[in-house]
């Protein structure tokens, strides 16, 4: 399907259709990265902050976010273990693991926390949201009638933090 998509020709020829690489834009998408770049989230994935660890396996892992949006306390964090920029860059097998994984975090919060729903968010670009250079999707409890979340509003205490990443951990046994 990809291989048809990439060989159809450009709709415009004032804003040609990317390059394509294995059906990726990996080739054309801009890096956003600044040079020396220290990725926080290579950092987790590496071992640091596993307090609020909730999950590894071996393509994915989950943590608690640092930021919480009022309203939206134990948000998660799904990101690869190997860093990838934004969606542009990131194998299709991968992506299938995130979006099972993703899966699972929204189930175990349903079936974890007191919340009502779930909102799921991933941002590329600085124009789509990103401010972390490491792909990750957002997955935020919700309660009832609220607005949408904001995101990173509020600076999230580090030992409710823990206890949501234990919460989610238990929970996550159970649906996994």
């Amino acid at each position: 399907m990809l291989a048809h998509v990439a060989a159809q020709p450009a709709l415009s020829t004032l804003n040609p259709a990317p390059p394509m690489r294995f059906g990726l834009l990996a080739d054309w998408a801009p890096s956003h990265e600044p040079p020396g770049y220290q990725c926080p989230f290579c950092a987790i994935a590496g071992g640091a902050e596993p307090a609020f660890t909730a999950w590894r396996e071996e393509q994915v892992f989950v943590h608690i976010a640092k930021h919480w949006d009022p309203g939206g306390p134990g948000r998660a964090l799904v990101n690869p273990t190997i860093h990838y920029e934004n969606i542009y860059t990131l194998p299709d097998d991968v992506a299938g693991e995130i979006a099972r994984m993703v899966r699972l975090v929204a189930t175990a919060m349903r079936r974890g926390y007191p919340c009502d729903g779930i909102t799921v968010r991933q941002n590329n670009e600085p124009a789509g949201g990103q401010d972390v250079w490491h792909l990750h999707t957002h997955v935020v409890p919700r309660h009832g009638q609220e607005p949408p979340p904001v995101y990173g509003l509020e600076r999230a205490d580090d030992a409710e933090r823990a206890r949501y990443a234990v919460r989610l951990r238990q929970s996550l046994q159970a649906v996994v």
